[in-house]
C-alpha cells in the first residue's frame, strides 16, 4: 500500500510539472498538515504562518519541474518549506516589534481580565511552547511533525530522509527534554529556587 502511495504521489507530482492544477491542489492538500506544523516550529507564530505557507505554495508552483525524482517530492518540499520559515524569520528578526492595534486595545480595556482568566493553564501553556521552542532544531521538527498532524513515524522518517529509527530516538529525546524543562522550571517554583 505504501509504494502504491508513493507512486500515486510521483504520478500527481509528474502530472503538476506538466500544469496539471488540479494534481498541484491535491499534493498540496495531501501535505498541507504536516507543512504547517513544520513551519510552525520554525517560525512559532500562528497568525504568520499562513503568510509563510502562502510563500511556499508559490516557490512550489515555481519550482516543482526542477523536482527530478518525483518519488522524493516530501523530502524536497520539506527543504523549501524549510527555506522559506528560515527566510521569513530572518526577515522578521530584522524588523522592529510592532504591537498590532487590537492587542494594543486590549490592554488598556477592562475586560482584558475576563479573557485571561485561566492564567495557570496559560502559564503551563508558555512553559511548554517554550520548551518545544528551545529544543534543538533536529528534535523540534520531529516533534512538531509528529504532533502537528496524522503521519506515521515512516511519513515523519520520509520528509525529513532520515531512518525511521532515527525519528523514534527523536521523539522520545524531545519529549524527555520537554519534560525536564517544565519539571525543573515547576520544581524551583515549589523549592523557591
Amino acid at each position: 500500500m505504501k509504494a502504491k502511495k508513493r507512486q500515486n504521489e510521483s504520478a500527481l507530482v509528474f502530472s503538476a510539472q506538466r500544469g496539471d492544477k488540479e494534481a498541484m491542489q491535491l499534493l498540496l492538500i495531501r501535505n498541507w498538515p504536516w507543512l504547517k506544523g513544520m513551519v510552525y516550529s520554525f517560525i512559532n507564530n500562528a497568525d504568520q504562518v499562513d503568510d509563510v505557507l502562502q510563500d511556499i505554495c508559490v516557490k512550489l508552483i515555481r519550482k516543482i519541474d526542477t523536482l527530478r525524482e518525483p518519488e522524493r517530492f516530501r523530502p524536497w518540499l520539506a527543504v523549501l518549506a524549510r527555506r522559506e520559515a528560515l527566510r521569513f524569520r530572518q526577515k522578521r528578526a530584522q524588523r522592529p516589534n510592532q504591537l498590532k492595534p487590537e492587542l494594543a486595545e486590549l490592554k488598556t480595556d477592562d475586560k482584558a481580565q475576563e479573557i485571561f482568566e485561566n492564567v495557570e493553564q496559560q502559564e503551563q501553556y508558555k512553559q511548554i511552547s517554550q520548551a518545544i521552542l528551545s529544543l534543538p532544531e533536529k528534535y523540534q521538527q520531529v516533534f512538531m511533525l509528529e504532533h502537528s498532524s496524522d503521519l506515521t513515524y515512516g511519513q515523519i522518517a520520509e520528509i525529513l530522509d532520515v531512518p525511521i529509527t532515527t525519528v523514534q530516538i527523536r521523539l522520545v529525546r524531545a519529549r524527555r527534554m520537554i519534560y525536564n524543562k517544565v519539571i525543573n522550571k515547576d520544581s524551583k517554583k515549589v523549592w523557591g529556587k
